[in-house]
């Protein structure tokens, strides 16, 4: 069953986020089936839509982490962003396909 989730979070800017991105690397991950991203009143959202909750699951232990901490060692990215997101997950039930 398809499985979205929203992430705020607030003061991230554009450059912080690429920092993530960069140490995801250029594969798409298993199950995703869109991702959406942009800066948002309050920093940065991203709107991801996966297969099912099992493969945002192991996206989020097996790759996410580790891009975030390593962005987290980089020059011009604030640690403390990295763990300070809103998130909201939505199911296959409540999407309109």
């Amino acid at each position: 069953m398809p499985y979205g989730v929203v992430q705020d979070m607030p003061g991230v800017t554009e450059q912080e986020y690429r920092q993530v991105e960069k140490h995801l690397g250029p594969d798409r991950p298993p199950g995703l089936l869109a991702h959406v991203a942009g800066p948002s009143d309050e920093g940065w959202r991203i709107i991801n839509i996966w297969a099912d909750e099992e493969a945002f699951r192991r996206f989020q232990s097996e790759r996410l982490i580790r891009a975030a901490g390593l962005a987290a060692q980089e020059e011009g990215f604030d640690p403390a962003k990295a763990a300070s997101f809103r998130s909201a997950s939505v199911d296959g039930s409540e999407m309109p396909f």
